[in-house]
């Protein structure tokens, strides 16, 4: 009798769990669905403006340049005339792509589902009619410069022109993507709110199963070597498991530990602020700086993701390179030990074609790596022009540690670190791999090496194709 009804309460106190268990598993899918629904469609509502946006840019390329063919007056009449029918040709086109920015616009309004997103839209619909202006504008002073005799202050008026409206595409651009990011991050803050739901259902899980597991040894001697005897033989299954998964699968096996890693530190600052030891800011601060450690694991999973596949998307623009470094360096900076100082010993400042946030988070990677393992000395970044092999040279050489003999020739692989018994620092290993693909990406390469006095440098290069050299830039 008494076996008959440790069975039931056992039975009973399993289904629970699963119950719960089940009920937690469902409403999380259900959330991330939502969540993630909601931003695939945001996205969809503003890649048309922003492609419409690169079209303009694109033709806006085509058209200045053919005027500038056409300004230097060494042209023949017919190549003249040819430089003249596809300047005006660029010009129908960005008129064509205003135009269909504009309707895009309005459509976002009117369809917005909430009075903020109707403003969002309102407010993009303002700056394409800004753009038509300034475009309007430059078509003018282009047809009054194109039939009549040149003079140097109209056409210093047509380059302003060019520089304003170049910008403005540029203004709105970045206003889409900031719109676009501050809807993300509204439903994210929204749907964040239904996480301490979860884990509230998790920690009763977590009681309902300490309670059986007591129940279970105190009241039935059988039953509990029976448990011992399974338990054994799940360790054994268990450990099987993990055996044959780390052979499988190492990528599955570290990416979970790392994600695995924050759950019970989110479990601790729940309970801290149930029980009132801390109060609500301080166990939100502590889930939430979890929750960015979870998501820059996810992004970088992602790239790797895209880099295995061939499938990382470059955003390219032209961008001040020493410019682009000193910014990075401006930030790392911030913080910094007293110990450790970071030295730039930039060549003359040059344009290249690149992807600019790729490019910021390599030299982010490098230099926070170096810092990692510099407790005293100097981190310099030197860059230089190499003529020869046509590439911009970026070098990053710290004082520190140095790499390990042993992890040297595979440290540009994925879940490599550099394993100092001193070190004291964490990481996913993949900063290094990212590097690497996002550099071979841009057609260039990254090399790394010991110094012959201490520490280690990192070189990687980017190939100078349409360069433009500027004035140096002042630290």
């Amino acid at each position: 009798m008494f076996a008959g009804k440790t069975s039931f309460k056992i039975s009973g106190m399993v289904g629970i769990i699963i119950l719960l268990l089940g009920i937690t598993i469902l409403f999380g899918t259900y959330q991330m669905s939502k969540v993630s629904n909601e931003i695939i469609n945001i996205s969809q509502e503003y890649e048309p403006l922003q492609n419409t946006l690169g079209e303009i840019k694109y033709h806006q390329a085509n058209q200045v340049a053919n005027f500038e063919k056409i300004k230097t007056g060494q042209l023949s009449e017919t190549d003249s005339d040819i430089a003249k029918e596809e300047f005006w040709s660029s010009n129908t086109i960005i008129k064509s792509n205003i135009a269909q920015g504009k309707k895009l616009a309005e459509t976002g309004y009117n369809m917005a589902p909430t009075d903020a997103d109707g403003n969002d839209f309102k407010q993009i619909h303002k700056m394409f009619l800004d753009v038509e202006q300034t475009h309007n504008e430059f078509e003018y002073m282009a047809k009054d410069s194109l039939s009549s005799t040149q003079s140097d202050f109209l056409l210093k008026q047509i380059a302003l022109k060019e520089t304003q409206f170049k910008e403005k595409i540029d203004n709105t651009s970045n206003e889409i993507k900031k719109l676009n990011e501050q809807s993300i991050n509204a439903i994210e803050g929204h749907e964040r709110g239904w996480l301490i739901v979860q884990i509230g259902i998790m920690i009763v899980v977590g009681i309902i199963a300490i309670s059986l597991r007591h129940f279970m040894h105190e009241n039935n001697a059988e039953l509990k070597k029976e448990i011992e005897s399974k338990t054994i033989e799940l360790q054994e299954a268990n450990k099987k498991l993990r055996d044959l998964d780390k052979l499988k699968d190492d990528f599955i096996s570290i990416a979970s530990h790392e994600l695995k890693s924050p759950i019970q530190p989110i479990f601790g600052f729940a309970e801290l602020a149930q029980s009132g030891d801390i109060d609500q800011k301080e166990a939100w601060d502590g889930v939430t700086t979890l929750a960015k450690k979870l998501q820059n694991l996810a992004n970088d999973v992602l790239d790797v993701t895209r880099i295995e596949s061939n499938r990382l998307t470059l955003y390219q623009e032209k961008c001040r390179i020493n410019e682009l470094i000193l910014e990075t360096t401006r930030m790392l900076k911030t913080g910094l030990n007293k110990n450790v100082r970071i030295v730039e010993e930039l060549d003359g400042d040059i344009e290249i074609t690149l992807d600019r946030t790729r490019i910021e988070q390599v030299l982010r990677n490098i230099i926070n790596n170096s810092i990692k393992f510099t407790e005293n000395g100097t981190i310099r970044i030197k860059t230089e022009i190499s003529k020869s092999s046509n590439e911009f040279l970026i070098t990053v050489s710290d004082t520190g540690l140095g790499i390990p003999e042993e992890v040297l020739p595979n440290i540009f692989g994925k879940f490599v670190t550099k394993g100092h018994e001193s070190e004291n620092q964490g990481g996913n290993g993949l900063g290094l791999f990212l590097c690497k693909g996002i550099i071979s990406a841009h057609g260039g390469r990254i090399t790394a090496r010991n110094n012959k006095d201490g520490g280690a440098t990192f070189e990687f290069s980017i190939p100078l194709a349409q360069r433009k050299t500027i004035n140096p830039l002042t630290n």
